[in-house]
């Protein structure tokens, strides 16, 4: 009818919603058809800058993380450890952070024909597309949350 309908589905990532929708019975071409663009998020707790500290993170973590030991050399890695401004947390605030999905024919073709999600990231991945995780862990760079927390919020993959 060209009316823009804006909706949620809960998922954990952009290429979740799809496999909802179709769980819910919903016929795999009209449902691409009528879509424009997918937007997951996540909110990640900040550090309290009233009590944030440098840190060097275990190797263990490192691991756990999946972050190359060569790559965190450029990390700022800091974490809260607790005051009255932070309520003992070491965090204040929240941060969102989001992956888009912008559908073009390739992305809805291979969508169609119901290509593996991992054909699904490799073709988000060269459209310019940066994951949850990926935008997280440029947070956990520069400071501004924990690996932990990061963690926490995201799943690996």
């Amino acid at each position: 009818t060209g009316h823009l309908v804006f909706t949620t589905v809960h998922a954990n990532n952009v290429f979740d919603v799809m496999g909802r929708f179709t769980h819910m019975g919903v016929d795999t071409y009209s449902f691409v058809a009528a879509l424009n663009a997918i937007l997951a998020q996540r909110l990640v707790r900040i550090v309290c800058e009233q009590c944030a500290d440098s840190y060097t993170p275990s190797r263990r973590l490192l691991e756990e993380s999946q972050l190359p030991i060569a790559a965190h050399a450029s990390y700022e890695f800091r974490v809260g450890r607790g005051c009255k401004h932070c309520r003992g947390t070491g965090y204040r605030g929240r941060k969102a952070v989001g992956e888009l999905l912008m559908l073009n024919d390739e992305v809805r073709e291979a969508i169609i024909a119901r290509a593996p999600v991992r054909q699904l990231k490799e073709l988000a991945a060269r459209n310019g597309v940066k994951l949850i995780r990926e935008r997280a862990l440029e947070l956990v760079r520069r400071g501004e949350t924990t690996l932990e927390e990061v963690n926490r919020v995201t799943l690996m993959a």
